[in-house]
């Protein structure tokens, strides 16, 4: 990997070292402009009773402008940083692109909420250990209409699509339990409950099947174990997963993993691309978690050692 960086990693972040600067240079330019201008409102008044509001607003301006700035030169470098480093580990990448056509199978087996408003980006596709995979970072909002409408995030985090091992028909979906909101996370007419192997997972798990043996078989203590594992390596809640055609599908609420990290810091730092390398490692992690079989006999709870030995 150090021949990779000096060949073609250092090169990039060079070139994008004076982006970088421009941007932090840019912003803090702003900064001083406007909160020299709301000093001068607080201090001389010119909107009367209204002069505080008015210095708020500047102050809001000047961050949100900024932050704007930073993100739009972070994307950039990030997106072309990511793209280097899935293509060396042979994987495609797209940075933006719009609603990719899985998203329909997530949508359809309830796995997102509804959205009206919505930003795909950090795709990574390829084959792994003979296994063909997806996962992208999604970020969904809705709006509401009318003359206080509102604008809330109801997804932010990762989808995982992959070919699964195990042979099955049928279509399961398990979620995190949701309390009283549990009737309104059944998938379709066609699904019926599944009574799950212990209470400790019905507290844990809400499941529905279009096939109810096949679905005890699906899932297993070990199993259920392992979304729990998912979770971990995530650092993600409300686990959302799906057995159809052949596939796994996982939605998981983490935020923005596949992250650069900070603009006020030089570019030309190794670490950076430990960091990215790292949550390539956390997903090759979550595949096997959820995918791979256990070396040996189970003694206790599931953990990632399990299936990837020497961890």
């Amino acid at each position: 990997m150090g021949a990779f960086y000096g060949a073609e990693i250092a090169p990039y972040l060079a070139a994008k070292e004076r982006d970088r600067r421009a941007a932090v240079l840019n912003v803090a330019i702003l900064v001083a402009g406007l909160s020299a201008l709301a000093i001068a409102v607080l201090l001389f008044g010119p909107f009367g009773p209204s002069n505080v509001q008015a210095a708020i607003m500047i102050a809001l301006a000047a961050a949100v402008v900024g932050t704007l700035i930073i993100d739009r030169t972070r994307n950039d470098i990030a997106h072309g940083l990511l793209e280097r480093i899935a293509g060396r580990l042979g994987f495609d990448y797209r940075s933006r692109f719009p609603r990719p056509e899985y998203c329909e199978k997530f949508s359809g087996l309830k796995l997102l909420p509804a959205f009206n408003r919505e930003t795909w980006e950090d795709e990574v596709r390829g084959v792994r250990d003979g296994s063909r995979f997806v996962m992208c970072e999604a970020h969904l909002k809705y709006k509401t209409s009318g003359k206080n409408s509102s604008t809330r995030t109801v997804f932010h985090g990762q989808l995982l699509m992959l070919d699964y091992p195990r042979r099955f028909f049928g279509r399961t979906v398990v979620v995190r339990d949701s309390g009283i909101l549990n009737a309104l996370m059944k998938p379709g007419r066609d699904f019926q409950r599944v009574g799950l192997a212990s209470a400790e997972f019905e507290k844990a798990f809400e499941a529905w099947s279009t096939d109810q043996v096949e679905a005890r078989e699906l899932l297993d203590p070990l199993v259920l174990e392992r979304f729990q594992e998912l979770e971990r390596l995530f650092k993600g809640k409300k686990l959302r997963a799906a057995f159809s055609d052949g596939q796994l599908l996982i939605a998981l609420e983490a935020g923005d993993r596949l992250n650069m990290g900070s603009m006020f810091k030089p570019l030309a730092d190794p670490a950076r691309v430990e960091v990215i390398l790292s949550e390539f490692g956390v997903v090759f992690d979550l595949m096997d978690a959820a995918t791979k079989p256990v070396e040996g006999r189970m003694t206790g709870a599931f953990s990632l050692g399990a299936v990837r030995p020497g961890a």
